[in-house]
């Protein structure tokens, strides 16, 4: 059984924070990272390779999924995973909800984490009850719980996630299947290895509920 050695003091401050093509691993983040592109005005061109990042005209942009096509979308400095989870158009909703729980500010400290992100389908396949509940201000304590379900210690890489077993900053358990594609707790890994200056995003189709979290 893999786990990565959760750091205590970062889940503790975690917790106290106020209130499509489907991919095989790719090789690395610094791979996509350093694919050439037009130095010219980028926001909103498309692009070729989801999870590539570029430098231009003193901004840094990330090749991201928009609809049907990837396009590169601007990232406010310094582009630590909050900054980079809000400038992807298809991940509104989690960004919405790192805000709501407070742990859109957690997120912007050093880490390294892994986060995967619920894509905004993934949230809209919620029944509706469900999601008014996570985004019900009186139940933050069970979104973040949800949300932090979601981050694990660390920058790992997709090339390096191994089946098996890793604990996530609420001190849970996700399970992760390695084959033709990676599946965390069964939602399947569609946009890897998206690097941050506080560690990597990889998005993800589901939602991940800890066993232990009821949503009525």
């Amino acid at each position: 059984m893999k786990k990565l050695n959760t750091l205590i003091v970062t889940s503790t401050l975690l917790l106290a924070a106020p209130g499509s093509a489907l991919l095989a691993a790719p090789n690395s983040a610094s791979a996509a990272a350093s694919r050439s592109v037009s130095t010219g005005p980028l926001n909103g061109q498309r692009c070729d390779n989801p999870g590539a990042l570029q430098r231009a005209n003193n901004s840094r942009f990330v090749c991201a999924p928009d609809g049907a096509r990837n396009v590169w979308r601007r990232i406010e400095r310094p582009a630590n995973l909050s900054a980079i989870v809000a400038a992807i158009p298809g991940y509104s909703l989690l960004a919405t909800a790192l805000k709501q729980s407070g742990l859109d500010t957690a997120l912007t400290a050093a880490g390294p984490f892994t986060l995967f992100a619920p894509r905004n389908a993934a949230f809209l396949a919620l029944p509706q009850s469900k999601l008014d509940y996570l985004l019900n201000p009186a139940n933050v304590a069970v979104l973040r719980k949800v949300l932090l379900h979601h981050v694990v210690s660390g920058s790992v890489l997709s090339s390096s996630l191994e089946s098996g077993t890793y604990t996530t900053l609420n001190g849970t358990q996700i399970v992760v299947r390695v084959n033709k594609m990676i599946r965390i707790d069964g939602a399947r890994v569609t946009f890897a290895d998206v690097a941050a200056t506080n560690g990597v995003m990889h998005g993800i189709t589901g939602v991940l509920v800890p066993s232990d979290v009821v949503i009525p």
